[in-house]
């Protein structure tokens, strides 16, 4: 009994692993995040994305929804790939935020 009982745990176990290592799960970017808006041309883009030569002097930093509430686009390629979801397992996004 305790043999039998040892396999069905060590397959649960072996299993939960598996989905923790290799299965994708959908991330969306946080509401939180911080990006720039440009008021004068009505986009946002993300810190990292952003374009310093198509930007004007109306600038301003707000959350990621307060810029979609706004309706403003995203300001280019980089800062549509950022809006988008993305796929990770859950053993990269514990590699990601404790930055091994």
């Amino acid at each position: 009994m305790s043999k039998k009982v040892f396999t069905i745990v060590s397959i649960i176990c072996v299993l939960l692993i598996l989905i923790v290592t290799f299965v994708p799960f959908k991330q969306n970017p946080s509401s939180t995040t911080r990006v720039v808006v440009d008021h004068f041309n009505h986009k946002y883009a993300f810190p990292s994305c952003y374009d310093y030569e198509e930007a004007s002097n109306y600038i301003d930093e707000v959350t990621l929804k307060d810029a979609q509430d706004l309706k403003y686009p995203p300001m280019n390629e980089c800062t549509k790939k950022k809006a988008q979801p993305q796929y990770k397992s859950m053993l990269k996004r514990l590699l990601e935020s404790t930055e091994i």
